[in-house]
């Protein structure tokens, strides 16, 4: 085999796959965002803030991120896979956030599945509520855990990747706010549960 060749190929294919992670990591931020408007608007629903609003267009664009993200994250975790056989160690202790990042994104997509159909749904033509019961509650809040865990856990690869230098105080401020999502989504599910249980969705 040409060996000039082989390396055109090599770079060319190393260019591609640097490009893919560049795209991966745009389309995150965006996705991170679609999640959380997504995720504001429905909480502001469910306590009683906002009334019904037709979420479609960003539920189907979180959805469309979300199947691109998964089948890129499933590139690049069988990449690194195949490198990890090649050196016969897996480090398991030293990759727990490379392991961390890929069960969290798992957890995200089989409660997400659930989620679709955990406050309501379509019966002839005409939507109705679902009882919000403990279950429910249970699996919409290990849904806001994944996403937390899942999103800041890859914070620190997204900032570095964009070349922000002091990625540390930005890791900070971002966790902040993640926290101060996360206690309002929580927050609002479980006042829309309460409200369940008391009568007054009945």
């Amino acid at each position: 085999m040409d060996t000039n060749n082989f390396k055109k190929k090599e770079f060319k294919s190393s260019k591609i796959y640097f490009h893919l992670r560049k795209f991966n990591i745009i389309l995150s931020i965006v996705l991170i965002l679609v999640v959380l408007l997504h995720g504001t608007i429905g909480s502001l629903i469910l306590s009683n803030v906002l009334t019904y609003v037709d979420m479609k267009i960003i539920s189907w664009l979180a959805v469309v991120l979300l199947v691109i993200h998964t089948i890129l994250g499933i590139i690049f975790t069988k990449d690194a896979i195949v490198s990890v056989k090649g050196e016969g160690k897996w480090y398991l202790k030293q990759n727990s956030l490379f392991w961390t990042r890929r069960i969290s994104g798992i957890l995200i997509i089989v409660l997400l599945f659930f989620h679709i159909s955990l406050f309501g749904g379509m019966i002839n033509g005409q939507y109705v509520l679902y009882e919000f019961n403990i279950i429910r509650l249970i699996a919409q809040i290990l849904l806001i855990v994944a996403l937390f865990v899942h999103i800041f856990v890859n914070v620190e690869p997204m900032l570095s990747s964009l070349g922000i230098i002091k990625y540390k105080e930005r890791k900070r401020d971002i966790f902040l706010i993640l926290s101060i999502f996360l206690l309002i989504f929580t927050i609002a599910t479980i006042l829309y549960f309460i409200a369940w249980q008391s009568g007054f969705m009945s």
